[in-house]
């Protein structure tokens, strides 16, 4: 009888054993890098960086103090000005993102005095000599923060990178006209829930932008890149974009974000 007791004590134990593991989805994957890693979960961001683009070899270097501000809901502003070299030192930019209308892009420059609001057809253009826009970095914040009301992620076959195993999520975006491209893939580490490479696919649904991750840094309790680079796969043209003094959370003020910070220039 005992026997019998203990054989039938370990039938729901082996049931359970041998019932498959419920698959992650897309949106677990991200989830689980916000919650380890904080990447879209920062409310403002203040750095330093150094921007190198690159052909056949180093073409232009700037630098820049970039101020960031997000938001749970997809928001996203950034108030740059630049330090270097002297023919771009002291120019602003404002790029202000607001969810579910069009983007606004403002550039004052000490030659001209005053500022001016990029047309919606220069959004995208080349960035002040770099390849790529800094624009490509703010949406690697914005595209975690979407929800099932937002996008489609699905998450597809498991992926080696550089010889990391890598979970690969398939964000499709369904507001067309915010952003402007066919959809996203994002390569987050299985073991470290890091986001290592994300590509961008233009509205014929082919690849148009890479972008790396490189020397992670927990700043703050925040996973930060220390190394970004942006790639014009279709190109064959680079930037690297370098970040250093990084601060995160220190109260930045919203008038700082203003087109009027703009307008009176430096």
């Amino acid at each position: 009888m005992r026997r019998r007791f203990t054989l039938l004590a370990l039938v729901p134990l082996v049931w359970c054993a041998a019932r498959p593991v419920a698959a992650l989805t897309g949106r677990e994957v991200i989830d689980t890098a916000q919650k380890k890693n904080g990447f879209s979960t920062w409310r403002d961001r203040v750095l330093d960086t150094t921007m190198e683009t690159y052909t056949t070899s180093l073409e232009r270097t700037r630098e820049a103090t970039v101020t960031e501000q997000t938001a749970s809901r997809g928001e996203h502003r950034t108030f740059m000005e630049f330090t270097g070299p002297a023919d771009v030192n002291g120019t602003l930019f404002l790029h202000l993102s607001p969810r579910g209308d069009k983007d606004q892009q403002w550039v004052w420059t000490p030659v001209s005095r005053k500022a001016r609001r990029l047309a919606d057809a220069s959004r995208d253009e080349n960035f002040f000599g770099t390849d790529l826009s800094y624009r490509d970095l703010e949406l690697l914040v914005r595209i975690q923060q979407w929800n099932d009301d937002e996008s489609t992620a699905t998450l597809e076959v498991e992926e080696p990178l550089d010889g990391k195993p890598c979970h690969v999520v398939n964000l499709v975006p369904k507001n067309q006209e915010e952003f402007p491209y066919s959809r996203y893939r994002l390569w987050f580490g299985t073991a470290d829930s890091l986001l290592w490479q994300v590509e961008v696919y233009d509205l014929a649904a082919k690849l148009f932008k890479r972008v790396r991750m490189d020397g992670y840094e927990r700043i703050q309790d925040y996973a930060t890149a220390k190394q970004s680079e942006i790639a014009n796969v279709q190109y064959g043209t680079h930037t690297v974009f370098k970040v250093r003094n990084v601060r995160y959370n220190s109260d930045v003020p919203d008038d700082v974000f203003a087109v009027s910070n703009v307008q009176k220039g430096r």
